[in-house]
């Protein structure tokens, strides 16, 4: 008899029964009431026995799987080095890599997390298995395993607040007009702070790009490719001066910055503030959030109403002195 579980207003629908007597077959629906027709349509199959499973199942190991994802399916993302990254990670901490996917448990998979989190964040742990997970639906849906969704029923760390690190006035005043920032730098932190894009998004930034009041960018971090963006007269005016393409790559620019964050003596301020704050910038001027969404590429509006949150009380306090 399947059963239907309701989890982050959605339904599992399992069957426990033939083949999958020990495991269950699960499914995820919007509604209870899809839910029930997929149960009551696969207990009729394997009731007619129309409903023919994969026998003699070569199942790999957790190891074999992670490898067959990294070339198969992870190669073609653009995130495709962030899942190296990642499982490279796990692979460090998680004990069971050589066992069998259908013998893997729920428990070993809390280990791992409870190991993980002695030396993390709970944001960074949600980053690390959403590789995972992804790696694990292939596994169940396109590649047909018959596995339980175990990692359901790990429990996630609740997130912290989400970094708010603004840029002071002599911060700023520092960064862009102190002795140790050449011109090319300044010409970059000041395009990040107009424009609010990724530092990947910006280092790959070419003349032929740039269309009057407009930016292509080729790849966003989303996924989304040739994306066109608004530029302001002030971001129009930086690229004008820039030497493009950028020469220094990523991790280049990320060292230089760490430098000159010791040259100010400047604390926990990381590059990718810069985004943040161009970001509240767009929100404190009155830049609608959808309008935000467009330049950020933000994928999930809610990570800008939380951005958007985060400024609200100030600007509600000045509204009550009427």
């Amino acid at each position: 008899m399947g059963d239907i579980k309701k989890r982050n207003n959605k339904f599992q629908a399992r069957v426990r029964k033939g083949p999958f007597k020990n495991n269950g077959l699960t499914k995820t629906f919007i509604s209870r009431v899809e839910a029930k027709k997929w149960i009551r349509d696969v207990e009729s199959k394997l009731d007619k026995s129309d409903f023919i499973p994969k026998q003699n199942i070569n199942y790999p190991t957790l190891k074999g799987l992670m490898n067959q994802y990294l070339s198969k399916v992870s190669k073609h993302k653009a995130s495709y080095q962030t899942d190296v990254a990642n499982f490279k990670t796990f692979s460090l901490l998680f004990e069971d890599l050589n066992i069998p996917i259908n013998k893997l448990t729920a428990r070993m998979f809390a280990r791992f997390r409870d190991r993980y989190m002695e030396e993390h964040k709970a944001s960074t742990y949600q980053r690390l298995m959403s590789s995972i997970k992804h790696m694990w639906k292939v596994a169940r849906t396109e590649w047909e395993y018959p596995l339980e969704n175990i990692l359901e029923r790990v429990r996630t760390p609740k997130r912290d607040n989400p970094r708010d690190r603004r840029l002071s006035i002599p911060e700023y005043n520092k960064i862009l007009y102190g002795n140790h920032t050449d011109y090319e730098f300044r010409n970059l932190i000041l395009l990040v702070l107009a424009t609010g894009l990724r530092l990947g998004e910006i280092s790959g930034i070419r003349r032929e790009h740039i269309e009057g009041n407009t930016l292509l960018i080729p790849r966003r971090k989303n996924g989304d490719t040739n994306v066109k963006v608004p530029l302001s007269d002030n971001a129009q005016s930086v690229l004008k001066n820039m030497e493009l393409p950028i020469k220094l790559k990523k991790r280049g620019i990320q060292i230089k910055w760490s430098r000159l964050m010791k040259k100010y003596e400047i604390e926990d301020l990381h590059f990718h503030d810069l985004r943040h704050e161009a970001i509240s910038k767009y929100l404190e001027n009155g830049v609608s959030i959808q309008d935000v969404q467009v330049l950020s590429g933000h994928r999930d509006i809610r990570v800008l109403m939380r951005v958007y949150a985060n400024l609200r009380p100030n600007q509600v306090a000045s509204k009550l002195n009427i």
